[in-house]
């Protein structure tokens, strides 16, 4: 499966100069209105589902012509294009001199009407002697005028003695040239839109290798009517009925009963026009064009349809498609590349950080994403390294795909700390960051159940301590708090999850703090296990879930595994510590949080905030 890793436009909207844009895993677009944003998403909606190019889209800055490139790892992709001889793009020389397979659709913006783009391929080029589109005829005599008949294993295949086929042949002389270090270049070549030719046939491998595109615009309802949900059910529908349907006998039944009707219509038409026009009848069959999907809730009047109800229910519903999308690990996982236009649109603050959840575990699950937004709700929970900032400089188009100016991200969207953080800081003597509200609120459950067991003599709150959710340590949020924090000069300390999926694994979060300036146990501390559902023993969970039956280690994803559950109990999906930390027992935190009876960790961090209130 290939996977798309750079995009580079040039003279298209409002990109005037080329632009490179790396393709990630998960990537988030932002920037001020009008800067651009959408146009990374529109120009691999018209390379990729052969959008009607328009004149207006060409940036008339630069020169009459608009230019999409497309960079694919192709990870030794099989494909066939003479012979039925299967081969690679890296051994077809079919690659850059980076190793991607790197195509091109180029639009000659000033002409009218329908604008078909050249579409073109950087393949590596021997010059006069190269063999790439060469017919047989044409390989063999090559091989003759620069005597390579003698050259062992060239026109025979030296183990088998049987004659290598023209594919076996490109191979051997690519090599004996990269051998004796003949000259090559990479040229961008035009791939032809009609004939049989190897470069036809290559067009059409890459068509079938290209991921499937679906852009979702602003105002798109993301209804069950799309395109993309269709296409999905008809596949997985079509092939249960290939499956598990007599569908040669069945169409063969639909024949006879149709074929007495369709010659007479035949013979009616052949009676009335020339010889060399007569036409006969054929029935075709596509049996998954007869299915269709839908949804539909019960309502005061009956069944209300999904396309009925309000943007924003629709959007929360069919993101749980994609949702399954994510969960789905069997083989039929698609290679589709998902983009969405600010799809916030419509929905609550709290269904965005849902949302945003959906979109990163369909990332996690191997499809890539794209999504521009102006949501501080969105940003405020995304990786630095998974944005992109866009933005005008001058009227040009400026971009960034690697943001290192947080705050520049911050003043787009105004991300800030929250209001009502901002009132307490009169009255706090140090603040405590963490990472989530779980986390808030799991703290304030351990305090007072120490505090009720004589663990310690004062809650958080009798200390001055504000607890305070400033996301992971890679969102924009954290690190515009602390330079908030920093600024208002008051007393604080670090919690974060560690993050670590084994035990003897660096702290991904401690690594980064310290690469900020920060040092372990003097102003942060990362968790022992990998993140606070770790903290919820399987024993506290089988009594509050009686016959849940789960068990995990300290390093596993028990997100992940609470959601996944496939027992008659609901754990509370990734909501489990939410639903279940504050029904913890004083003797259940003390098992996970002091398991050696002389180190408790959640004691720790309280003895570095009574520190920190005594100097304050």
């Amino acid at each position: 499966m290939i996977k798309l890793e750079k995009v580079a436009i040039t003279g298209y909207k409002g990109i005037s100069t080329r632009t490179e844009i790396p393709a990630k895993d998960f990537n988030v677009i932002v920037g001020k209105n009008d800067s651009g944003k959408s146009t990374i998403l529109k120009a691999l909606d018209i390379f990729l589902n052969n959008k009607q190019y328009l004149a207006e889209n060409l940036n008339n800055r630069t020169h009459q012509f608009s230019k999409i490139e497309l960079f694919f790892s192709t990870h030794h992709t099989e494909i066939i294009i003479d012979e039925n001889v299967t081969t690679t793009f890296e051994d077809e020389g079919l690659v850059d001199d980076n190793g991607l397979l790197h195509i091109a659709k180029k639009w000659d913006g000033t002409k009218t009407g329908k604008i078909s783009p050249e579409y073109l391929i950087t393949r590596k080029s021997f010059g006069e002697l190269d063999f790439f589109s060469l017919t047989e005829a044409k390989l063999i005599l090559l091989c003759r005028d620069n005597n390579l008949e003698a050259e062992p294993g060239l026109m025979t295949n030296p183990d088998t003695g049987a004659e290598h086929n023209n594919a076996e042949k490109r191979q051997r002389l690519k090599e004996i040239y990269e051998e004796r270090n003949i000259a090559f270049e990479y040229i961008q070549e035009k791939l032809p839109t009609s004939g049989q030719n190897r470069l036809k046939k290559t067009e059409q491998e890459i068509k079938k290798c290209l991921p499937q595109y679906e852009y979702f615009l602003a105002d798109s309802p993301l209804s069950e009517s799309d395109s993309s949900i269709q296409k999905y059910f008809k596949e997985m529908a079509f092939s249960v009925i290939k499956d598990h349907v007599d569908t040669d006998t069945l169409e063969e039944t639909v024949r006879e009963q149709l074929q007495t009707v369709l010659i007479a219509i035949s013979e009616k038409i052949n009676s009335v026009v020339p010889d060399d026009e007569q036409v006969k009848a054929r029935v075709d069959f596509d049996w998954s064009k007869l299915i269709s999907t839908s949804f539909e809730s019960d309502g005061d009047q009956g069944s209300v349809p999904l396309s009925a109800r309000g943007d924003g229910f629709r959007r929360i519903t069919m993101m749980s498609y994609f949702e399954y999308l994510a969960e789905e690990r069997s083989g039929e996982h698609q290679n589709i590349i998902f983009a969405f236009e600010e799809p916030e649109t419509f929905l609550h603050p709290s269904a965005q950080e849902n949302l945003f959840e959906k979109l990163i575990d369909i990332s996690g699950a191997g499809y890539q994403v794209f999504l521009t937004t102006h949501s501080p709700v969105l940003v405020s929970q995304t990786r630095r390294s998974d944005l992109h900032h866009v933005f005008k400089n001058n009227g040009n188009y400026g971009y960034n795909p690697e943001v290192r100016n947080h705050a520049e991200i911050a003043d787009d969207l105004g991300v800030t700390i929250d209001n009502q953080f901002i009132s307490m800081f009169d009255n706090a003597r140090c603040l405590l960051l963490l990472e989530g509200v779980d986390d808030c609120t799991a703290f304030e459950h351990i305090a007072n159940t120490y505090l009720a067991n004589n663990a310690i003599d004062r809650t958080l709150e009798d200390m001055g301590v504000v607890s305070i959710p400033i996301g992971g340590c890679d969102s924009i949020k954290h690190w515009v708090s602390l330079d908030l924090l920093q600024t208002l000069n008051k007393p604080f300390f670090i919690y974060l999850d560690s993050d670590k999926e084994r035990e003897e694994d660096e702290s991904p979060n401690a690594q980064k703090l310290i690469s900020h300036g920060f040092l372990e146990e003097h102003n942060f501390l990362v968790s022992r296990k990998r993140e606070l559902e770790n903290y919820i023993a399987p024993s506290a969970l089988e009594r509050l879930v009686p016959g849940c039956g789960v068990n995990f280690t300290d390093w596993c994803d028990v997100k992940y595994i609470s959601k996944t559950h496939n027992r008659q109990v609901s754990l509370g999906g990734k909501k489990i510590a939410n639903k279940h930390f504050v029904s913890l027992t004083f003797d259940e935190l003390k098992s996970t949080y002091n398991p050696t009876e002389n180190d408790d960790e959640f004691l720790k961090v309280y003895g570095k905030l009574s520190e920190l209130v005594g100097e304050a």
